[in-house]
């Protein structure tokens, strides 16, 4: 059987696509990830925004579109929020939640139909490895949240925050042998806090193993002195994604975010402290119920103070099951305009970023040639085009020219091009 598994949102989302992948294979069908013809489609769905949810009811006329006798089956956390959407589309003839989403296979090979949305797990469920890339892969290490931040529907569909055992992340990325590793879930700040493990000890456990490490998002309480230390001694790609969502502590008050911007600034100062050369990048949801001009104009102080490595900045969108929905809305127009101005400072810091490693050499995991450029990415996360005798999955030397496109431009180093 050939099987389509197509995913939208997080890239905890797109490791479980894998698991799924590498299950289906396993059993000795044909699976993929793309939206591409095939007898049954695996739809891994979306729910973070109302627009996610949309796509993801979506995607089963763009599966019925590649075959029309095709059979639809949806997973994930648009169907965890509401089965009922999908229910009554032609060709959907099996609708799962969250837990375990590889159980999926199953209804692929006994042909069942219908809902099973189950009450999602209190502790981490293993549910096999993901198909991994052997340039990058990524390993997930926890699921669900506890924040329950004032915008995001994410801890009603994803459940509390559960951690992964130590031993069994450590196999995986050893089995992945990938020559980056990226460790994801939904809110890694949390991990161990349910298993009487922690963070630095899944560091001191990675020493030695034969793969950089790169990290997902993180929050600023984490940063400690053990943390940053236990990170000196792994292959650490030096690239801290630090949610930040607001630069205005009036405004993270009413997100519920549990840190001040006075408090966020000090994990910064502790990250350079021990990682000068740390690219420090975050989220900023402009546009937040109430946001004021003047908050608004904190916010993009706090931006250029920090001086991120890269922004990714979003226009506030209310979210039906949130504390926030209902509360007082922002000007689609004024949102937009913030978004915008907040995007200016983003292209001018990432800019200076940029810049301020030209001149180094760096190593650049490449990962595809295209336009006679090879492509790669720096430890900071830094994107790089250059030229020189590369392959594809290789860590090559790139000394780092000038700022180009939304990176930098480079060159293999050879120990004499210095100019």
């Amino acid at each position: 059987m050939v099987v389509s598994v197509f995913t939208l949102g997080c890239k905890t989302n797109l490791y479980e696509s894998g698991q799924i992948i590498s299950r289906l294979q396993q059993a000795g069908h044909t699976a993929f990830h793309g939206l591409n013809k095939a007898d049954v489609f695996i739809l891994n769905t979306c729910a973070v925004t109302a627009e996610a949810e949309k796509k993801s009811r979506q995607l089963v006329a763009r599966a019925r579109a590649l075959n029309a006798d095709c059979k639809v089956l949806v997973v994930g956390c648009a169907a965890q929020k509401n089965s009922a959407q999908f229910a009554d589309i032609a060709n959907v003839t099996f609708i799962k939640g969250v837990a375990d989403k590889t159980a999926i296979v199953n209804a692929v090979e006994s042909g069942v139909t219908g809902v099973d949305v189950e009450e999602l797990p209190s502790v981490y469920a293993e549910s096999g490895i993901s198909a991994q890339s052997r340039t990058r892969a990524f390993v997930k290490i926890q699921d669900g949240c506890n924040n329950f931040c004032s915008y995001c529907i994410v801890p009603y569909l994803r459940g509390r925050s559960r951690s992964r055992k130590i031993a069994d992340v450590v196999d995986e990325v050893r089995q992945a042998g990938s020559a980056e590793t990226v460790l994801i879930g939904i809110d890694i700040s949390q991990f161990g806090a349910d298993t009487g493990e922690s963070l630095p000890q899944l560091f001191d456990a990675l020493c030695g193993v034969q793969t950089r490490i790169r990290l997902g998002s993180l929050e600023a309480r984490v940063i400690t002195d053990e943390l940053l230390d236990s990170l000196k001694k792994i292959n650490f790609c030096p690239h801290f994604h630090l949610s930040l969502q607001s630069g205005c502590n009036s405004v993270l008050k009413r997100m519920n975010r549990k840190y001040t911007t006075e408090q966020y600034l000090g994990a910064v100062q502790k990250i350079r402290n021990v990682f000068p050369d740390a690219a420090i990048t975050t989220d900023i949801i402009v546009g937040f119920c109430g946001e004021t001009d003047d908050e608004f104009a904190q916010t993009c102080r706090f931006v250029k103070q920090v001086g991120f490595a890269d922004v990714h900045v979003f226009p506030y969108s209310p979210r039906e099951g949130t504390a926030a929905y209902g509360w007082q809305d922002v000007d689609a127009t004024v949102k937009l305009q913030r978004a915008h101005s907040l995007g200016l400072v983003k292209a001018q810091l990432k800019q200076n970023f940029a810049r301020g490693l030209c001149g180094t050499v760096q190593p650049v995991l490449c990962e595809r040639k295209r336009d006679g450029y090879w492509e790669g990415y720096t430890p900071q996360y830094l994107r790089v085009y250059f030229t020189g005798k590369a392959s594809e999955g290789a860590i090559c030397n790139v000394q780092i020219k000038r700022p180009y496109s939304d990176g930098a431009s480079g060159a293999v180093f050879c120990g004499d091009n210095n100019k």
